[in-house]
């Protein structure tokens, strides 16, 4: 019933960065039903007394006429290890709610917790999250992602990443990486380059 969705963070009753999600829901909503959107992503928006506390994932649904709100205590999954998985010609360039082929790739992960998609060499993203690699001294995103995310979007506005086109022989130049979503900012842990595997 609703094609599309935005997953937004929610910090003790407070909606983080709801302006980059507004502008990515009308961007999206415009690409996938040819017309602007008539209604803003978090009109009336109420936090359930359960839910004010703490870190919350707020995801809506939404279609060409309507919305869904849904909300759940979120906690951040530890990524210990990641697995390069190899595709060609994937597209996911809008928040989909069918994920079909890219939860077939993560389904390639074998013992390791996520997956990095290599698309024709060049690196993209992971099943869920932009990534950004560290140099020692700058923070690095690949310019060619599936899903330009709103964190990613709103980091590269400020200044503190960059983008650049990467293969894989580029990623012996980092000491680590990130993978971030509205869920997953820049100040989380340090994945070093050891734990992907190729």
């Amino acid at each position: 019933m609703y094609p599309l969705f935005e997953s937004l963070c929610i910090q003790n009753s407070k909606i983080l960065n709801s302006k980059w999600h507004e502008k990515r829901f009308r961007k999206a909503y415009f690409k996938y039903f040819g017309k602007s959107a008539y209604f803003n992503l978090l009109d009336e928006v109420n936090i359930p007394k359960e839910f004010k506390k703490g870190n919350v994932k707020l995801r809506v649904l939404y279609g060409e006429t309507g919305r869904e709100i849904q909300f759940e205590i979120y906690k951040l999954r530890k990524i210990n290890t990641i697995k390069l998985v190899h595709v060609s010609s994937l597209k996911y360039p809008l928040k989909l709610i069918e994920r079909e082929k890219l939860n077939s790739l993560f389904e390639q992960r074998g013992a390791c917790d996520d997956i990095i998609i290599v698309r024709d060499g060049q690196i993209t993203d992971s099943s869920y999250a932009n990534l950004i690699f560290f140099d020692g001294r700058e923070w690095i995103t690949p310019k060619y992602p599936l899903l330009k995310g709103t964190c990613r979007a709103r980091l590269l506005a400020n200044g503190k990443i960059k983008m650049a086109t990467l293969g894989i022989q580029e990623l012996k130049a980092f000491k680590g990486l990130k993978l971030i979503n509205a869920m997953r900012d820049i100040d989380q842990e340090l994945i070093p380059m050891d734990r992907i595997i190729h």
